[in-house]
């Protein structure tokens, strides 16, 4: 789990929602699959508006100092100008982590990855599903938002 943790430790910190409905541990399934296909823009649609607004803010700091983000982005192996940086949106950030071969290098295979059944709260319109790599486990939460779940946290763990 570690191996991954810099490069997703990034993601957490500018991201936090998978559209098109479902349920809960579909979302969850769907988030994974962006995730090992790096695919920024599949697993910006999989986090709630929230999550979203985290990321946003975390992007407009990668904005204000190009330079600095550009030698960020560097130290992954990636390649970007300041001119790319300043019109970077929250998916083709990801899509640069999860395709950097710092990440691509320390991936962890998700192909032992246990998604469990979500508990559903209709009450309070949230939801939380377990999912274990490797023997560890972590909750992520979910929110419905226009009829669609969205994860709001969870992703401490990678």
């Amino acid at each position: 789990m570690k191996k991954i943790s810099l490069a997703l430790t990034a993601v957490f910190v500018l991201a936090m929602a998978c559209g098109g409905g479902g349920t809960p541990d579909q979302v969850v399934k769907k988030f994974f699959n962006a995730l090992e296909n790096a695919d920024g823009n599949a697993l910006v649609a999989c986090l709630s508006e929230e999550a979203l607004e985290d990321m946003n803010e975390g992007l407009e700091e990668l904005k204000e100092s190009p330079e600095e983000s550009v030698a960020f982005f560097a130290m992954m192996d990636v390649e970007i100008t300041t001119d790319e940086i300043e019109n970077m949106t929250a998916g083709d950030f990801i899509s640069a982590i999860l395709g950097s071969e710092v990440f691509s290098d320390e991936r962890t295979d998700f192909s032992d990855i246990e998604i469990g059944e979500a508990i559903i709260d209709e009450e309070e319109g949230d939801a939380k599903v377990l999912v274990t790599i490797d023997g560890d486990t972590e909750e992520f939460e979910l929110v419905l938002e226009d009829g669609n779940w969205k994860i709001d946290d969870g992703m401490d763990f990678m």
